[in-house]
């Protein structure tokens, strides 16, 4: 449609309690209702995604469903149904503010010679009780996403994410094969070619990991990723990146104890150990051929 601006990319798998509330952000945007779409793709296989239904009054919004398992599977089908000439890609978990399109707009309204690649928005964390974190919180709270950081590497995370449709499609889109990474890998490609802006006021924010037991997952799923986008069928430089990693997080645990107050520092120190062992479980699986987290 030559009236639609922008074709907002939502993957879903098992989260239909947060992918509503990211929904309804979008009904509140101060953008036109009428100029974007909204594309959830449900990426499980044995499952739909659920929501009420009044979201189809409310929005331009189209259900899809992708079964190879992974988010950037996900995401490619949604960049292959887009209809738009600009692409927002967020997850279910994200909450976008509702200027998020608005402010979008203006980079690409300013971008005369068409050399943006990628708006990398923000991306805050919020917590369920500020005043009482948990051991996990408390470490996000130090570590969370930092896109400003990510830009200056090159590289942009697809929790939020703008870029032209033509350029997606001019890079082949993810790589499906990866579980994690896949942004990464993408936006260093980008990169090379076009800019990209980091948008302090492209805001859509994100839910802190509540249990230890997330966080050591995440890193799982990131080592995993980063094993086949870089070390695969090289076991002796994967074992140097994960002491690397190893040393890193316990470099970072004992700074803390010298930096923020002793329970910060003390949660801190539980995170780092407990993503430290979970990172050479994840070794050892990925060496004797086993799956990658999702």
């Amino acid at each position: 449609m030559d009236d639609l601006y922008f074709s907002v990319i939502i993957p879903a798998y098992k989260d239909n309690d947060r992918l509503k509330s990211c929904l309804a952000a979008l009904v509140s945007q101060t953008f036109d209702a009428n100029k974007f779409e909204v594309i959830v793709v449900n990426n499980d296989p044995n499952g739909s995604v659920e929501f009420d239904k009044q979201f189809f009054d409310q929005l331009n919004l189209k259900v899809l469903d992708e079964k190879i398992p992974g988010s950037y599977a996900a995401r490619n089908l949604g960049i292959k149904q887009a209809s738009a000439k600009i692409l927002a890609l967020t997850d279910s978990d994200c909450i976008p503010e509702p200027d998020w399109l608005q402010n979008a707009k203006k980079y690409f309204e300013a971008d005369a010679d068409h050399s943006l690649g990628i708006i990398a928005g923000d991306v805050p964390l919020f917590f369920k009780n500020p005043n009482k974190l948990t051991h996990a919180e408390v470490y996000e709270k130090y570590t969370g996403f930092d896109f400003k950081a990510y830009v200056k590497e090159g590289t942009c995370g697809a929790g939020n994410w703008f870029s032209y449709k033509k350029v997606m499609d001019e890079f082949g889109g993810f790589n499906p094969q990866l579980k994690s990474n896949g942004d990464t890998a993408l936006s260093s490609r980008i990169s090379k070619k076009y800019k990209i802006v980091f948008a302090s006021d492209v805001i859509v924010r994100h839910p802190s990991r509540y249990h230890v037991s997330e966080l050591v997952y995440k890193y799982r799923r990131l080592l995993g990723g980063t094993y086949h986008r870089k070390f695969e069928n090289q076991p002796v430089k994967f074992l140097n990146h994960v002491i690397n990693f190893s040393f890193r997080r316990l470099r970072f645990s004992a700074k803390k104890f010298f930096t923020v107050p002793l329970h910060e520092s003390w949660s801190i120190f539980i995170v780092c150990s407990a993503v430290t062992i979970g990172a050479w479980k994840e070794y050892f699986i990925l060496i004797k051929g086993g799956e990658t987290k999702r």
